[in-house]
């Protein structure tokens, strides 16, 4: 199943996108995670044969637009992004299937707007790791003092494409397959050198932090059918977001082992699997 690009004019700016499947039944926008983009979707997305899926870059990823200057990149800015591409496909409802960063967007929007959405599934993420209220104030220092600074943030550059998915790797473990698929999306050559398109502004710290009250709520607000998917070797390792996953009776959790990644990896099929059925059997009782 080959894929189609897309781009979207959205909220003052443009948002490409790769599409499979545009005949499918079951409708689906996927959201990938931080400094990703909608490669990630390369190896999944094909083998979910009864889906339409629409995999956007967020902005400042991949092909989309960076934001203008004056705007950051929150976390539920995306929400915003997410509804008015299904808006401008029509779709009224629609599934979410989200990797990581794009796991917790998926969550948050679930939450929120349950009544666009048919069914979630979340790999590898689902809440952040939260902080305290006490912690504001150092939170937005940090976040004032980053963002400003990343204007001015020197890009790296590389000599080859091989020279940056090894890069890449270091940065994150994965597989060399997978971080190419990435990479080559993720970059632009300008004067014989490789430089990342993604916009500097986004390693920048978040204003804002939720607390433990804040993810608890979130969570325990989804009421439509989901599926958590949380890898062993990613982040699966850390016990805050296990106990939390166990401790919340309408998260419909499965633990894979794998690495953070695994949607692009060996266990591509599998997940693929799981996930469809979840979507299969939400659209069947929608």
């Amino acid at each position: 199943m080959q894929s189609q690009e897309r781009c979207f004019s959205v909220n003052d700016y443009n948002l490409a996108a790769k599409e499979w499947n545009s005949g499918g039944d079951i409708k689906v926008l996927a959201c990938h995670g931080w400094l990703d983009n909608a490669a990630s979707f390369d190896v999944m997305a094909p083998l979910m044969s009864s889906c339409h899926i629409v995999a956007l870059d967020s902005p400042g990823h991949g092909l989309s637009d960076h934001k203008s200057q004056h705007a950051d990149y929150s976390i539920w800015a995306d929400l915003l992004d997410i509804l008015a591409v299904a808006d401008e496909l029509g779709w009224q409802q629609f599934c979410v299937l989200g990797h990581s960063r794009g796991a917790i967007m998926s969550m948050l929007l679930a939450s929120a707007m349950p009544e666009r959405l048919q069914a979630v599934a979340m790999i590898d993420a689902l809440v952040p790791m939260p902080a305290s209220g006490e912690e504001g104030v150092h939170q937005l220092r940090k976040y004032l003092l980053e963002y400003r600074a990343a204007a001015s943030k020197k890009i790296t550059s590389f000599i080859s494409i091989d020279e940056a998915v090894t890069a890449r790797c270091k940065a994150s473990e994965m597989a060399k397959s997978s971080a190419r698929l990435i990479v080559e999306r993720g970059l632009k050559e300008i004067d014989g050198r490789y430089h990342w398109r993604t916009d500097p502004r986004l390693t920048a710290a978040s204003a804002l932090k939720f607390t433990e009250v804040h993810n608890r709520a979130f969570v325990e607000a989804i009421s439509i059918p989901n599926l958590m998917l949380l890898a062993k070797r990613g982040l699966g390792k850390y016990s805050y977001l296990v106990d939390f996953c166990k401790s919340v009776d309408n998260l419909r959790t499965q633990m894979i082992d794998a690495g953070h990644h695994c949607h692009m990896e060996e266990q591509a099929a599998d997940i693929a699997e799981h996930v469809e059925r979840l979507f299969k059997t939400a659209v069947s009782i929608s």
